[in-house]
């Protein structure tokens, strides 16, 4: 029996529960969206979760299979997911959100979902 189909499929397990922690942190925000919502930390969490599972199960698909990377998506993904961490991270602290920054991570999270989606990273040879 072969660990490393068992390690990446828990990579996806935790990716995803990065991406309710995401979404869960946003709709949880929307009860304060005229008066500017804030980065909680299911937001910090699931961003950091999402970056570390992403790369993880990148960095294990040519120990896996014999299959080729889509590096256009995984690209994408990889920045898209950065951007999310880095504008979480860095208004995570202050009392004063501007407006734009949860909606832009939900809506990066959403972008990030239809690239996995629509683009799958691993392409069969």
């Amino acid at each position: 029996m072969d660990i490393l189909p068992i390690v990446n499929d828990s990579m996806l397990v935790l990716h995803l529960i990065g991406v309710g922690a995401l979404l869960s942190g946003f709709f949880y925000q929307l009860k304060d969206w005229s008066a500017g919502m804030k980065v909680n930390a299911g937001i910090i969490h699931g961003a950091w979760l999402q970056l570390i599972t992403g790369f993880a199960m990148a960095g294990l698909i040519p120990a896996i299979g014999e299959e080729s990377i889509n590096n256009i998506v995984l690209g994408l993904k990889s920045i898209v997911i950065t951007a999310i961490f880095f504008i979480a991270y860095s208004f995570n602290k202050k009392e004063v959100t501007p407006k734009w920054v949860v909606p832009s991570i939900a809506g990066l999270t959403v972008l990030n979902i239809i690239f996995a989606v629509f683009g799958p990273i691993v392409q069969a040879s």
